[in-house]
């Protein structure tokens, strides 16, 4: 499901019909393999609206076809599939290869390993919450979940 839904009640005006008005949530992918950094992404953005899923190197790739995220958080550095890995085989499938992908990792990491990687935008950690919250923002509005 792409989306988290919450309601409140809402009456029709002209009919006086109580319903339900459903607001969506937009949904972030987090690829990383630190449960600390997840919980802390997962805060930071559902505290700003966002829906956030969290998942470990390949399994993000069947999650990202289905869900179709608004962005993709994805670090590089993970056990199994790490995140150049990743990144390729996003971009290759036409479902999920206009998702944008934002890589997270140490400077030197990003310097050395981010070229090779099909991204659109780059997160130094340590990270600031201010420069989450602004990279997410950017991307996930130019993207529209399906």
């Amino acid at each position: 499901m792409p989306c988290a839904a919450s309601g409140s009640r809402v009456v029709d005006e002209t009919s006086g019909d109580i319903g339900v008005a459903v607001m969506t949530k937009t949904t972030v992918l987090v690829v990383e393999d630190d449960p600390d950094i997840v919980d802390l992404i997962e805060t930071a953005l559902e505290e700003h609206g966002y829906n956030v899923l969290g998942t470990v190197d390949g399994d993000a790739l069947q999650i990202a076809h289905d869900v179709h995220p608004a962005a993709i958080l994805l670090d590089i550095n993970m056990p199994g599939m790490d995140g150049v890995e990743v990144s390729r085989r996003l971009r290759a499938d036409p479902v999920t290869a206009e998702i944008p992908i934002i890589v997270m990792s140490a400077q030197d990491r990003l310097r050395a390993t981010g070229p090779l990687m099909e991204v659109n935008d780059r997160l130094p950690k340590p990270f600031g919450i201010a420069d989450l919250y602004r990279v997410v923002e950017r991307w996930a509005a130019t993207h529209e979940e399906v």
